[in-house]
């Protein structure tokens, strides 16, 4: 008996699953509709309590063998977790990442794998993305929220850029510069997401190149390690990928009474685990020893996005007095986080230096000023 070869896909799809019973259907559906069918589909389930898997099952006729579930034995409650195991199970000649709730335009995996193979691209990275209902969070119990006809309809699509729209209107290879690649890096205008990077698989395995166990903002690490070792790192303005923004309930969102200690330290901790995680992919070049304000430039840029989280906590100011909130950074900070504290210490002096020169060109410009009214006066005098 002859024994069959495997077979190896062009694109795999990848899928972290939590909970996702009633939304992944759509999100199965618009893969159905792809014009290029060259894939395979690897769900990865983090241990979910409702019937997610059943519903996923429920579509492996469909997919007629491209469709695998991957079953973690433990909870691991991070996104970034089940992408790697999808990325070590797959088997396709790209790797595509796709949110359990979000979807793909019809011909996504035939635009970013036909512009890899043109290019020969380690990385294809697409700027734009589309956002439905301008970006409305739809509550559960809302109809349009699971028709296809609503969800893969172009009029309800608005397009949003990471890089301003005509900084890249055109596929482009980047130069393999490490300057000009963090410098774009760090004129993102939104936070890095790994769902836009279209990745060779084998350029990911040979970098090792991974997500971090971080709950949060996991694809920062992982961004930067593509942008910084990959040989032909494509952008792209291909909008193909579809986000639907979901609501929760009405209750939770409009509940202000919010355990802060807790909101602290889940906003906290990836702040820390990130600057570590990037510390640790900038360790591998040479490039941020000789030029350590690039490394400092990454980091800054890392905790200036992060720090949006702090804009809730302005009502804290207003119910709690000031030494409850240094209880709560007490706790989190201490030796251990010593790149953390070395790096807002740094921050801080940084800004009173800038003070000190802002100063002392104001003491200039009075003294200047000073010297010519004296001058005039005494011209004036002499008249």
């Amino acid at each position: 008996m002859i024994k069959k070869a495997k077979r190896f896909p062009l694109v795999s799809v990848i899928i972290p699953m939590f909970n996702s019973a009633k939304f992944i259907p759509q999100t199965l559906e618009s893969l159905l509709y792809q014009t290029m069918k060259d894939f395979e589909v690897i769900v990865v389930d983090d241990c979910s309590t409702d019937n997610s898997v059943e519903v996923v099952e429920s579509f492996l006729d469909k997919f007629g063998g491209r469709l695998h579930i991957i079953k973690l034995k433990k909870n691991t409650g991070m996104p970034g977790l089940p992408r790697n195991a999808g990325i070590r199970f797959a088997c396709g000649k790209y790797i595509f990442f796709l949110d359990s709730d979000d979807l793909y335009t019809k011909t996504a995996l035939e635009e970013l794998s036909g512009l890899a193979e043109e290019y020969q691209a380690d990385v294809v990275r697409t700027n734009s993305w589309f956002v439905l209902w301008n970006g409305k969070k739809k509550y559960e119990d809302d109809p349009s929220f699971y028709d296809m006809s609503e969800l893969l309809n172009p009029s309800n699509f608005t397009t949003r850029n990471e890089l301003e729209p005509s900084f890249w209107s055109e596929p482009k290879l980047e130069p393999k510069d490490t300057i000009e690649r963090i410098n774009i890096f760090l004129n993102w205008d939104t936070l890095w997401t790994s769902w836009l990077s279209f990745c060779r698989r084998d350029f990911l395995i040979n970098n090792q190149i991974f997500f971090p166990k971080m709950r949060k903002s996991e694809d920062a690490p992982f961004v930067l390690s593509c942008s910084l070792f990959a040989e032909r790192y494509l952008r792209v303005p291909n909008a193909v990928y579809i986000s639907r923004p979901r609501a929760g309930s009405v209750s939770r969102e409009d509940d202000r009474n919010f355990d802060i200690e807790k909101y602290f330290h889940e906003n906290v901790l990836p702040l820390k685990q990130g600057l570590n995680e990037l510390e640790k992919v900038m360790n591998m070049l040479s490039f941020f020893k000789i030029y350590p304000n690039y490394y400092y430039a990454v980091l800054d840029f890392f905790c200036k996005k992060m720090f949006s989280w702090l804009i809730p906590m302005q009502s804290i100011y207003e119910k709690e007095p000031t030494f409850e909130l240094n209880r709560f950074v007490q706790k989190e900070f201490h030796a251990d986080d010593a790149l953390l504290a070395s790096h807002l210490f740094d921050t801080v002096n940084l800004q009173i230096l800038r003070i000190k020169e802002l100063e002392n060109r104001n003491k200039t410009l009075e003294e200047t000023v000073k010297k010519l009214k004296n001058e005039i006066l005494g011209i004036l005098d002499t008249k």
